[in-house]
């Protein structure tokens, strides 16, 4: 029963992360710009954040934030929430939704990166042979927009991967 259950929220979770694009698209027919499309989600979003902190302070022994980590989470939040967010939300005004999936989905290059240039991770080949293999397909589905979509792909595109970029940091910096 858990495992079903935990099945169906991951596919639910995965069927409404890849949504989200495509309803921003949408919006962004009618007029609406980014800054109010992440205000939207940011409102939308924080009843359950509430419900979250009002759960886990039921606790009885829980044990306090340290002014220290409460900076730390506050200073990840935005970067990983909000930035990354806001620059997502700014490149799919300029690419399609499947161009914007593959190039967030380039952030595990970026976390290999950073953990090679900040936690002295070595990079194998089988991590070279991954990324390149990844970089070939998303060159492919690039190219294909480049050809035939109106509108700036390099801006949008520039847009998305500094997205991919910022939850990268999150990551690291949350790991």
């Amino acid at each position: 029963n858990a495992r079903l259950s935990g099945a169906l929220i991951v596919a639910a979770a995965a069927i409404a992360f890849s949504g989200k694009a495509v309803i921003i698209k949408l919006a962004y027919r009618h007029g609406v710009d980014a800054v109010t499309l992440l205000a939207l989600r940011m409102i939308f979003s924080a009843p359950l954040f509430l419900a979250l902190a009002w759960w886990d302070n039921r606790r009885e022994h829980r044990t306090p934030l340290a002014a220290a980590d409460a900076r730390t989470i506050a200073i990840l939040g935005f970067i990983g929430y909000y930035l990354a967010s806001y620059f997502d939300f700014l490149g799919l005004q300029y690419v399609t939704a499947a161009l914007e999936r593959l190039l967030l989905f380039i952030h595990p290059t970026f976390v290999l990166i950073l953990s090679a240039m900040f936690f002295k991770r070595r990079i194998t080949a089988r991590d070279v042979v991954a990324v390149v293999l990844s970089y070939l397909g998303i060159a492919l589905v690039f190219g294909h927009d480049v050809a035939t979509q109106p509108g700036n792909v390099l801006l949008g595109s520039a847009w998305v991967l500094l997205s991919a970029l910022f939850y990268a940091a999150y990551l690291i910096g949350s790991g």
